[in-house]
């Protein structure tokens, strides 16, 4: 996620936190995921247990090297749920 591995500050990708009324975050990555590989899959919960991938989730990452910053809209109506949360994972 371009963290700093060597910085006890540096635990967060999410740089936007989410807008649970517009339904937008923001978060930094790698910019290199066709090199490396990877994968980033948005996923949000209610509950914190029960994780929901949101595949049409619209991911949009600046042109930045060698960490860009993604701002991701999700497709959920976020305004319907009383608590909505959101994580990225990298495979």
């Amino acid at each position: 996620f371009g963290l700093n591995p060597t910085s006890g500050s540096s635990v967060s990708p999410i740089t936007v936190q989410l807008d649970k009324a517009a339904g937008t975050f923001s978060y930094t990555r790698r910019a290199t995921p066709a090199t490396t590989g990877l994968t980033y899959t948005v996923l949000y919960s209610t509950d914190l247990a029960t994780w929901t991938v949101d595949g049409d989730a619209i991911s949009t990452p600046n042109a930045a090297t060698p960490v860009q910053t993604v701002a991701v809209a999700l497709s959920v109506p976020t305004s319907t749920y009383p608590k909505l949360f959101v994580r990225v994972m990298a495979d």
